[in-house]
């Protein structure tokens, strides 16, 4: 019985017509464990919670964080009730999506092992983190390799309407508006390049437009900005953002095995549209330049990823491939470091969604038994703050993200006592200018552990 279901599944498997429904049950089926811790290791994935949450119950948009998501920031509020595990069943659908249209892209180039690398870019670390938090890179992602798509097969309106729609998602879509030209340009034969052209830039102009108008209508032009208050992080935390975060490090050993193997025996593809490969190649450039100059997150080089899959299946050979392949396929559940082996990025996301929260709890419980009127200046924890506990916000605590002169003037005047949490009162005088301690706050977690020691002593 066990080896005509064996032989039934193989079967299934084997047929072209069933292997990217299969593949999108896999992938989908994947990230089911994951879902439910919060809606994601990253402050801006709360974001999008909280204003889901503002535009249902209000009726008017906000932006989650400028310059605006619109499309991502709408349709969760359709679905803000369900909670984490409702938007971040989103994410991971759309990842399903992602790479349905990334294996589709590979049978159109005529890649033996689609389907092998359509596995390997659901497992590679960035991708699979991705995948499961209620964050915007994979919404985009999965409009541009559906753009990429039909690029190939020469519709020039569709691959407008779907980068306008990844642009909806993340504005930083529109940096395929080039690359995609190039690749509509060297695939059309039938009708004038200039005319293609003009379709596309035209189209994705419209759908651009048409999706920011809510942006553009509640901010005016004021929404076109970019936050840069972090600090610039050392050249080794851009490395290792760009190296091991993106990759794994046995995914990293995946692609130095093809890159030897592209060096010593590189394979010779011949693409239909020739154009196909300086525009992957295009695209990547973009995408790094714009990263080394806000070398911020890991997740800003998420839309390399597939296109570098491409151009390691167009130029290495089949079985070197394969082992790169295998590698990512191993990368997010397991890690290698000087101490050994230890669980994967995805388990590591996971654990830390998880352990903030408890934090968040805690600090939660004690900064809600202090005495009188409050503000606390809690940085990145606030969006999971007011996304946790709605109800404190109507409460006699004030929690902020930062303050500005005129939010601590008013705090100053109600009498309130300040606080503020390790590392934010450096960060308060980088974007304000503002040194908390000067106006008489105090650090909230040292006079928690102060308060600690004088009870173990008192014990």
């Amino acid at each position: 019985m066990t080896s005509v279901a064996h032989d039934w599944l193989l079967k299934l498997w084997r047929n072209p017509h069933w292997q990217l429904p299969l593949l999108f049950i896999v992938v989908l089926l994947s990230r089911l464990p994951f879902l439910a811790a919060g809606y994601g290791a990253n402050v801006d994935a709360w974001r999008v919670a909280r204003v889901a949450r503002e535009i249902a119950t209000t009726g008017e948009y906000s932006v989650s964080r400028f310059p605006g998501y619109p499309v991502q920031e709408i349709v969760c509020s359709w679905f803000w009730r369900g909670g984490a595990l409702t938007l971040n069943a989103l994410t991971a659908l759309l990842s399903a999506v992602a790479v349905t249209a990334f294996v589709a892209i590979g049978r159109k180039l005529h890649h033996r092992n689609a389907w092998l690398s359509g596995l390997a870019l659901a497992a590679t670390p960035i991708f699979f983190v991705s995948s499961v938090c209620s964050k915007d890179y994979m919404w985009a992602l999965a409009f541009v390799l559906l753009s990429i798509l039909c690029s190939l097969h020469d519709r020039s309106v569709l691959t407008g309407v779907l980068l306008g729609l990844a642009t909806g998602c993340r504005i930083t879509a529109l940096a395929m508006a080039l690359p995609l030209m190039l690749i509509l340009f060297g695939g059309t034969t039938s009708r004038p390049r200039w005319l293609v052209s003009l379709r596309f830039f035209f189209t994705t102009a419209l759908v651009s437009l048409l999706v920011f108008s809510p942006v553009w209508l509640r901010y005016g032009t004021s929404f076109f900005r970019f936050y840069e208050d972090h600090a610039r992080p050392s050249w080794q935390t851009a490395l290792t953002r760009g190296t091991v975060e993106l990759w794994g490090t046995v995914g990293l050993i995946g692609l130095g095995v093809a890159a030897c193997g592209l060096f010593f025996q590189p394979a010779k593809p011949n693409p239909a549209n020739k154009w196909t490969v300086p525009a992957l190649l295009l695209a990547i450039a973009i995408y790094l330049a714009a990263y080394l100059r806000l070398p911020d997150q890991a997740g800003y080089l998420l839309p390399i990823v597939p296109l570098v899959l491409i151009l390691a299946q167009q130029f290495t050979p089949c079985r070197i491939f394969q082992v790169l392949c295998a590698c990512l396929l191993a990368a997010p559940v397991v890690e290698i470091s000087r101490t050994g082996l230890s669980p994967g990025p995805i388990f590591a996301d996971q654990a830390e969604r998880l352990q903030t929260m408890a934090r968040i709890r805690g600090f939660l419980a004690y900064a809600e038994e202090l005495p009188g009127r409050n503000t606390i200046v809690v940085g990145g924890w606030e969006p999971q703050i007011a996304v946790m506990a709605p109800q404190l916000s109507q409460g006699r605590n004030h929690y902020f993200y930062l303050l500005d002169a005129r939010e601590l003037s008013a705090a100053l005047q109600n009498s309130d006592h300040i606080f503020y949490l390790p590392l934010i009162r450096e960060f308060n005088y980088r974007v304000h200018g503002l040194d908390l301690a000067r106006y008489g706050a105090l650090d909230l977690h040292a006079m928690f552990e102060r308060e600690q020691s004088e009870r173990a002593r008192r014990r």
